[in-house]
């Protein structure tokens, strides 16, 4: 709670803030993201980063033994099951992308940007690759850039259901 009331505080005082929601797991969904983006949205104009985790590296072995630690065992199972399967990483990737971008889109003033790993563009092609590629590249929405700080077109949605994404892995 004190990190909220921090980030209140200070949006309160006029500094803009950034939230990031990074890394989300395997084992949340489309309710756990709305919380989180709600309790973000109600500390005013908001960007929020996002990125799915990567079974790659210390940091997603931290992730898994603290998992386990925890005794968090639908999540150590999904993150284990990650990390044996190129592809079943891939589409919880592609589809945690895809859904925090379409319930960010219940929230006015709420800006997500996400960030696509490098192996997950690498590892699609087409026409997603490219949505991908764009997504990496557009420009953060802050509000003291010198960039036009309007919603990206690129930081939307990559399809409007799973199964369309399936189509286009």
């Amino acid at each position: 709670m004190t990190r909220w009331q921090a980030l209140d505080t200070l949006q309160q005082a006029g500094v803009s803030v950034f939230v990031s929601m990074s890394p989300t797991y395997p084992t949340m969904d489309e309710d756990d993201f709305h919380e989180l983006l709600s309790y973000f949205r109600a500390l005013g104009e908001v960007v929020v980063f996002h990125e799915p985790i990567n079974p790659r590296g210390a940091n997603f072995q931290q992730c898994l033994n603290a998992a386990k630690e925890a005794g968090y065992d639908d999540v150590v199972t999904d993150l284990q099951q990650m990390q044996d399967s190129h592809q079943y990483w891939v589409e919880y990737a592609l589809a945690q992308l895809n859904t925090v971008q379409q319930v960010a889109t219940r929230f006015d003033g709420l800006e997500v940007h996400s960030w696509p790993d490098d192996e997950l563009v690498r590892s699609t092609n087409g026409q997603l690759r490219s949505k991908l590629e764009a997504m990496q590249q557009a420009v953060s929405p802050e509000s003291f850039s010198e960039h036009d700080t309007d919603a990206s077109p690129e930081q939307s949605e990559l399809a409007r259901d799973s199964e369309s994404i399936q189509h286009l892995i």
